[in-house]
């Protein structure tokens, strides 16, 4: 089994870009990407994303992993494809680790790294995630990268079948929680220390689709939140919510161990 690495990088210097719409990509330039599916009777369809940790491991957020309807035997991995649901490899789950503090406060602790039945085989299109390290927290306005099997459009109700990436940037914590406290039709809405906001640079927001949950948020590769929540029809006006890696890297690499 591959051991989980994590890094520490210099979050110096704001990047901008003009693209401010998704732009196909493949998995070859983002290898860590996969997919979590969910089986709907004799179906399986794509429910969220996971990054890989290990050759036994991925990361994704609780939520995807849990509920009163949630079965280890009714959800599997895909990863190693650009296509939703089709190709690469499949692996069954054999354990979820949920953080303890999820359940708590709202969607607070909205993480859980889940170990496979059998090993993924590591190579040029299944790679293994770079995390940030503890206690690194990152500064407004930082251009990042969402990589996703999501809508592209504003609105849109289907997901894409290829995998696009999207510039979003950081927004200042005090105004995305402002944004949300007075979203009063929003349920689970608290924004925590333990998340951090992004969305498009002109207009803050990014609507969201819920096939990004669990979807990881890139600088130079490194692997800084994963999409935990936000408002789906929200016109792009609404920052999307992440969990930040920064306040769970020590409890990913020990979960991962097991």
């Amino acid at each position: 089994m591959a051991l989980l690495c994590w890094t520490v990088v210099l979050l110096a210097g704001v990047a901008c870009s003009s693209a401010e719409l998704g732009s196909q990509t493949s998995v070859e330039k983002y290898p860590s990407l996969a997919q979590v599916e969910n089986r709907a009777g004799e179906l399986w369809l794509q429910h969220c994303v996971a990054s890989v940790l290990t050759s036994y491991h991925v990361l994704s957020t609780a939520q995807c992993f849990s509920g009163v309807n949630y079965s280890d035997r009714n959800s599997r991995i895909r990863a190693g494809t650009s296509y939703r649901g089709t190709e690469g490899i499949v692996r069954e789950v054999y354990r979820v680790y949920i953080h303890p503090d999820f359940g708590q406060l709202e969607n607070d602790g909205d993480i859980a790294v889940v170990r496979l039945q059998v090993a993924l085989t590591l190579g040029d299109t299944v790679k293994q995630a770079l995390i940030l390290g503890q206690g690194i927290y990152l500064p407004t306005g930082l251009a990042l990268t969402l990589v996703s099997w999501g809508t592209t459009t504003e609105g849109g109700s289907t997901g894409n079948e290829n995998l696009y990436e999207l510039n979003l940037y950081t927004i200042d914590d005090e105004d995305c929680l402002v944004t949300y406290l007075e979203l009063n039709d929003v349920p689970n809405n608290t924004v925590t220390e333990n998340m951090f906001c992004a969305g498009l640079r002109d207009s803050q927001g990014r609507d969201l689709d819920s096939s990004d949950v669990g979807a990881p948020l890139f600088y130079s590769g490194v692997t800084m939140g994963i999409i935990s929540f936000g408002v789906s029809d929200g016109e792009d006006s609404v920052p999307v919510v992440s969990t930040a890696i920064a306040s769970y890297s020590n409890w990913i690499v020990e979960m991962a161990r097991y």
